[in-house]
């Protein structure tokens, strides 16, 4: 026997031996665990971030210092500014970061998502919150083991599955990332798994079970809303043949009930801080439309679902005959995709992600039903077919390793700039409209973060500033909107000395003193 041959029989027993290990649960879950470990350790910056993440993490830092359950905002100009006129990224801006309520400043994001942090900050400090993701990234794998089960997906099946899952999508990102979104997708996932049972095993308590976790989901992610109406709608024309599927919206609506109440005693709106951003957007169905198309194909960053996934069109083809549990489900999904397109904000982008950011929560879900397609009708396929299908999933691969990259490549980016701008900042930062945000406990040690709508708010932002004793201060702004000569507004009631400027790859930043004329 060859070396060639020895190498391509150790090489074949090996993949057997692979498949055969992932065709269990605990070697499905532990082949993804090890891959979501190595991509945190691959991924993790510090802990570090911009932009949302940046945000979540300021967040979770108010909360250990305001205590449970104080979940506003910490402001620096608290003391001389009560109307919030220099407070960053507030909605009345037209910013989509923070909004005031009460006589107290929000963020945007869920507050149960820092609640669910709270212990594992105290517990792990700031890598607590990546634990969490990971926890239930590993949780969702389990969830999508049991499905893959119930959709009769063989070895084969299943482990290509597991490769376009981790290596294609965003979940791995997601999942190892700070971000509420993974504790969504676990709970919409397990949901529908509850819902695809019920098909084999009627009863009552697998509607029940399943509405309680797409419930559980709405916390963190209130697109579930839309989701858990799209399934309810398609269930409402066959109810009277299973009227035990009332339990489904009836254990949501309970609550979303629940969700609502709270949110209205914290951020005085049924539906959370993220009620006020969409109350705060004009409606405009051309602009939900070309939205709409955004989550289908590409658009603001990144790729659609049929953009990343065009296998998917095999899912079009070989759509279910019957109706079932299952069709039920797949019908569900494209109402809420249409519902998303039509009601949700525009004002978000997709971000630098492969596949659409906005429709996580169902896609895992999404490509364990491709695979299941693809397997079973595999034998009726003709050789131009399979070979199409094949490179549509390398594609998609080839494009989650693409973007992973890219992210990671930012990230890095993120933090070399962060460092610097933490070396050269003052301890009072003053951040020009439509800059890149980084919170109060991004920088090195914290700050004292402003922001001004223009350079008419500048010398109303200086006397408070210099009334309380604040004599030096640094002024952001991304370097293509704000030149150095225009990154400085110009004063009339103060003169400025002792100016230090410095450009970073985006960003020029400037630290002044300030004197009155």
């Amino acid at each position: 026997m060859t070396f060639l041959n020895l190498s391509i029989r150790m090489l074949s027993n090996l993949l057997a031996r692979s498949l055969s290990f992932s065709n269990r649960s605990y070697g499905f879950v532990l082949i993804g665990a090890i891959f979501l470990s190595g991509f945190l350790s691959w991924q993790y910056q510090t802990g570090f971030r911009v932009g949302d993440g940046a945000v979540k993490q300021q967040q979770l830092a108010d909360l250990v210092h305001n205590g449970f359950p104080d979940f506003s905002c910490r402001y620096s100009g608290a003391k001389f500014d009560p109307d919030f006129q220099f407070l960053p990224l507030d909605l009345k801006k037209g910013s989509t970061m923070t909004h005031v309520y009460n006589g107290k400043c929000y963020y945007v994001f869920p507050f149960y998502y820092t609640a669910i942090q709270y212990p594992f900050a105290l517990l792990f400090g700031r890598f607590g919150s990546y634990l969490l993701s990971l926890l239930f990234g590993i949780l969702t794998l389990y969830s999508l083991y049991r499905i893959s089960l119930l959709l009769k997906l063989s070895e084969k099946a299943r482990s290509s599955f597991l490769a376009v899952l981790l290596l294609g999508s965003a979940f791995s990102l997601f999942a190892t990332d700070l971000s509420e979104t993974v504790i969504a997708i676990y709970a919409v996932t397990e949901g529908i798994y509850f819902l695809l049972k019920e098909e084999d095993s009627p009863s009552f308590k697998n509607y029940l079970f399943a509405g309680l976790l797409f419930g559980f989901a709405a916390f963190f992610r209130q697109e579930v809303i839309l989701l858990a109406a799209g399934i309810s709608l398609v269930q409402f024309f066959r109810i009277y043949q299973k009227r035990t599927s009332v339990a489904f919206p009836f254990s949501f609506g309970l609550l979303l009930f629940v969700q609502a109440g709270i949110n209205i005693a914290v951020v005085g709106h049924p539906l959370g801080s993220r009620g006020h951003l969409q109350s705060s957007s004009n409606y405009d169905l051309v602009a939900q439309l070309i939205y709409l198309s955004q989550l289908v194909f590409w658009g603001k960053g990144s790729l659609g679902l049929l953009g990343a996934y065009p296998a998917l069109l095999f899912a079009i083809r070989f759509r279910p005959r019957t109706i079932n549990s299952l069709s039920q489900i797949l019908l569900g999904i494209l109402v809420f995709i249409l519902l998303s397109g039509l009601l949700t904000s525009t004002r978000f982008w997709q971000g630098v992600l492969f596949g659409p950011r906005f429709l996580m929560t169902v896609l895992p879900f999404i490509l364990v039903y491709l695979l299941s397609v693809l397997d079973q009708n595999w034998e009726s396929l003709s050789k131009p077919a399979k070979g199409a299908a094949i490179l549509l999933l390398v594609y998609s691969i080839a494009g989650g390793l693409i973007f992973d990259r890219l992210y990671h490549k930012f990230t890095r980016s993120v933090v070399v700039e962060q460092a610097e701008l933490s070396k050269f900042s003052s301890e009072t930062v003053v951040y020009r409209k439509g800059s890149v945000f980084l919170p109060s406990d991004s920088f090195s040690t914290p700050r004292a973060v402003f922001e001004i709508n223009g350079p008419e708010q500048f010398d109303p932002l200086l006397e408070k500033l210099y009334e309380t004793g604040t004599h030096k201060l640094t002024i952001i702004g991304f370097k293509d909107a704000y030149p150095r000569e225009k990154l400085v507004p110009s004063s009339e009631k103060f003169e400025i000395v002792n100016r230090d400027f410095k450009q970073s790859p985006s960003i020029n930043m400037e630290t002044i003193e300030i004197r009155k004329k």
